[in-house]
């Protein structure tokens, strides 16, 4: 598969098989996402890989705590609003995706779901935490993202499905009690891996992109 491909194939999986993605598998997407660039060479990201029970174990304390209306608290704020172009796109995704799951606009206990099955990646067998040391500067997390885009690609190459999901970060003492991140790294996203659920319609859904036009400026 040439890198345009995986670019044009590479989407948001929300249902997955149980069938775990084999260790050398994940080593060689990992090992060949790691020649993302970095300001000056720093490589400052730190990856931690976690299925099994410990991921069972974490999720079912995130839904938990989700469902007794848990105050969150992830170390990277998240969004707060956008400016009105921004979040017409945000919306209107959202409504479309919610059309596919068939999921009316009014049916809070229907969302409410959703959003649970986010806290459980989906069903994915495996997850990735990106994490990196508080006392680095926050471009090092433009660098963290690289690396991110770099193992969905070669994910996608392989025919592993993915997903980011800030949802799932919003509990980190939780996960650092199952998976061993230490207070001192700031926990940026959890990325849900594994083979793609062909059979769920959810999975033909595509978001959409702006017109190149509307994004591109050409200064010469």
């Amino acid at each position: 598969m040439e890198l345009r491909e995986a670019i044009e194939q590479r989407k948001s999986i929300r249902a997955f098989r149980q069938k775990p993605v084999p260790r050398e598998a994940l080593e060689e997407i990992l090992e060949k996402a790691l020649r993302a660039p970095s300001w000056g060479n720093t490589q400052p990201w730190k990856v931690t890989m976690v299925g099994g029970k410990p991921l069972q174990s974490l999720i079912g304390e995130c839904v938990q705590r989700a469902l007794a209306g848990g105050a969150f608290g992830p170390d990277l704020e998240m969004p707060k609003g956008w400016p009105e172009e921004l979040d017409r796109r945000y919306k209107e995704n959202g409504r479309k995706l919610f059309a596919e799951l068939a999921i009316e606009r009014g049916n809070q206990e229907k969302r409410n779901a959703h959003r649970l099955n986010m806290f459980r990646f989906f069903g994915a067998p495996q997850a990735v935490y990106l994490h990196q040391e508080r006392t680095l500067s926050l471009y090092s997390i433009f660098d963290s993202g690289l690396l991110a885009q770099n193992i969905a690609l070669l994910a996608a190459e392989k025919g592993v499905g993915t997903c980011f999901l800030g949802v799932t970060v919003l509990y980190p003492d939780v996960i650092r009690k199952y998976t061993g991140i230490p207070e001192t790294d700031r926990i940026l996203i959890g990325l849900a891996v594994g083979y793609p659920d062909d059979d769920a319609p959810i999975n033909q859904f595509r978001s959409e992109r702006v017109p190149i036009e509307n994004v591109v400026r050409w200064v010469d």
